[in-house]
C-alpha cells in the first residue's frame, strides 16, 4: 500500500506494553486500611505501652541510648510518643499479609521488626537531633578555639613587635650617650 508521499505503509504494527506503577500517597494507602489493621494498631501500641510499664517498674534503663528497654534489650517508647498513622502505613492489608506469609516463612519476624522500628522512631529522631546538636556545639567549639589561638598569635606578634621597638630604642639611647 502507498502512502501519498509515495512510500509503502508498513502492514506490521507494533505495539508495546506499558506498565504503570502507582505510587500510593501516604493518604491514600491510610483511606486503604481497614478496621482489622487499625485494630492490629492499637494491639501493637498497648503491647509496646505494656513492655515500657513493665521496662520502668523494673528499672530497665539503658544509659547509653537513654530510653528503657524490654526484657529482651531492645528499646520501648511510651504511647504518647508513637505516631498512630506511620505505624498504620506499615501495616499490610490482610491479603496482602498471607500471601507474603504463604512466600516467605521469615516474612513475620521482618514485619515485627519493621513494626518495632516505626514505633521507636521518635528515639531514632531524638538521638539524631542530639547528634546535630553536639555537632554544632563542637564546630562553635572549634571556632572558639580558633578565634583565641589567632588571639594569641595576634598578641605574640604584638609584644614581638613592641620588644623589638624598645630594642631599637635602646639602641639609639645608647648610640646618642656614646656620641
Amino acid at each position: 500500500m502507498f502512502t501519498a508521499h509515495g512510500k509503502t505503509e508498513s502492514t506490521k504494527k507494533h505495539s508495546a506494553f506499558v506498565v504503570v506503577v502507582n505510587e500510593n500517597t501516604k493518604e491514600e494507602i491510610l483511606k486503604e486500611k481497614t478496621y482489622r489493621e487499625r485494630c492490629i494498631v492499637g494491639y501493637r501500641i498497648e503491647k509496646m505501652e505494656k513492655e515500657y510499664e513493665e521496662a520502668k517498674n523494673y528499672g530497665r534503663y539503658d544509659k547509653k541510648r537513654e530510653c528503657y528497654v524490654n526484657s529482651k534489650g531492645e528499646p520501648v517508647v511510651h504511647r504518647k510518643e508513637v505516631v498512630f498513622d506511620d505505624v498504620l502505613a506499615v501495616i499490610p492489608l490482610s491479603g496482602e499479609y498471607h500471601s507474603n506469609v504463604a512466600k516467605d516463612k521469615h516474612y513475620e519476624k521482618k514485619l515485627d521488626k519493621i513494626i518495632r522500628d516505626v514505633i521507636t522512631a521518635s528515639l531514632k529522631k531524638r538521638d539524631e537531633e542530639r547528634m546535630k546538636k553536639n555537632v554544632d556545639e563542637l564546630v562553635d567549639d572549634l571556632k572558639k578555639a580558633a578565634e583565641e589561638e589567632k588571639e594569641k598569635e595576634d598578641e605574640a606578634v604584638v609584644e614581638e613587635i613592641v620588644t623589638e621597638e624598645l630594642q631599637m630604642k635602646m639602641i639609639r639611647r645608647r648610640k646618642k650617650k656614646m656620641m
